[in-house]
């Protein structure tokens, strides 16, 4: 099953073509960290849902300094939280 992003109105699912410059990633919801993830939920506006491990949140809800970069690959920081919806 393709991996889709959770966010409401957001219809991103992976292995879909983009242009180089609009990448496209998927992250799954902290599930191990209760105040990060109380903080995920809220931008959602979702505090009473609980995801699966199984579910993302694409790059699109992500701030670009939400990303670090290693050896090319972009990684989404430790501390970031999604505000874009």
């Amino acid at each position: 099953m393709p991996k889709s992003c959770r966010a409401p109105h957001c219809s991103n699912v992976a292995g879909r073509s983009r242009p180089p410059s609009r990448r496209l990633s998927f992250y799954k919801f902290p599930l191990r960290d209760a105040e990060r993830l109380r903080l995920w939920l809220a931008g959602l506006r979702r505090e009473r849902w609980l995801p699966s491990p199984h579910q993302h949140l694409c790059s699109d809800h992500f701030e670009p300094s939400c990303f670090q970069y290693r050896w090319g690959v972009r990684y989404l920081r430790p501390d970031a939280v999604p505000t874009i919806f």
